[in-house]
This record gives C-alpha cells, structure tokens and sequence, in this order.
C-alpha cells in the first residue's frame, strides 16, 4: 500500500476521533439553561440522536476502528511480502541469477527441495538455504520484481 493511502487513512480516523470527542463531551456544548445562568440545579438529559449512539456503542466502535487500522497497516502489508517471497522461492529455476540476503552473487547450479546450490565463482559451489535468496536477477541484468523485502 502506498504511504498517501497510508496517510489518508490515519487522517480519517483522527478525524473520526475528534468528532467523537466532541460529540461526546457535554461540557463543550452547555445546554440553554446552564449557559444563560438560569437554574443551579443541573439537569441531565438522556443523550438523542448520535450521542445516543456513541453512549450505547462507542467502545464497540473504536474497537472496530482499531481492528480495521491493524488490519491496513500490519496484516495486510505483511501477508502480501510473505505471498512475494514464497513466490520467489518456488520459481527458482537452474541458471537463475540471484543475490543472497549476504549479498552474494551466484548463479543456480542445482534446486532441492529446501536448499540450493550456487556458483559464485569459477568452481566455487555453495549450498544455502532457500530462504538466504533476496533476489532473482534475470539472465540480461535487469532486477525482477519479485523482491523478498
């Protein structure tokens, strides 16, 4: 997700907040009779209309609001890098150009189940977890798109 959608959600439900803030304090809205000095006695009123709602509802509804952020902002974003880099590993093919997380440069000899073996140099052959692989490097230089990270 983007940082503006990021930005725009978390204005939205500043927002939110500042609004349920204010519907819900009552001292910020003094009713007629208290704001004109009239009598001492302080009367309360059952809430109406939104505040009724916020009165009935408002924890509910911040948990709500709360559950949907962690969604946008933690699971989400980590469910998709997790999908990319299982991706990665399961399209790894012999003569892949890749990049360890290291930063080494080989290229795939051999493909195993949970393990690779790569060539880094001219008779060198290592063998390294595939989950150590940051990134496939296509046979022409250009970086793929499937990054772990």
């Amino acid at each position: 997700m983007s940082k503006k959608i990021i930005s725009v959600i978390l204005v939205c439900i500043f927002a939110i907040g500042i609004v349920f803030a204010l519907s819900g304090c009552t001292a910020l809205f003094p009713s007629a009779e208290t704001a004109s000095g009239g009598d001492s006695a302080v009367t309360t009123e059952a809430p109406t209309g939104f505040r009724a709602v916020l009165a009935n509802y408002g924890t509910w509804i911040w948990l709500a609001v709360l559950a949907v952020a962690f969604y946008f902002l933690l699971i989400r974003p980590q469910r998709t890098r997790s999908k990319k880099a299982q991706d990665l590993m399961t399209n790894l093919r012999r003569g892949d150009e890749i990049v360890t997380i290291g930063g080494f440069y080989g290229r795939i000899k051999d493909v195993r189940e949970d393990s690779i073996i790569i060539t880094i140099a001219g008779g060198v052959d290592v063998k390294i977890a595939k989950s150590a692989i940051s990134k496939v490097i296509n046979s022409q230089g250009s970086v793929d798109t499937q990054n772990k990270m």
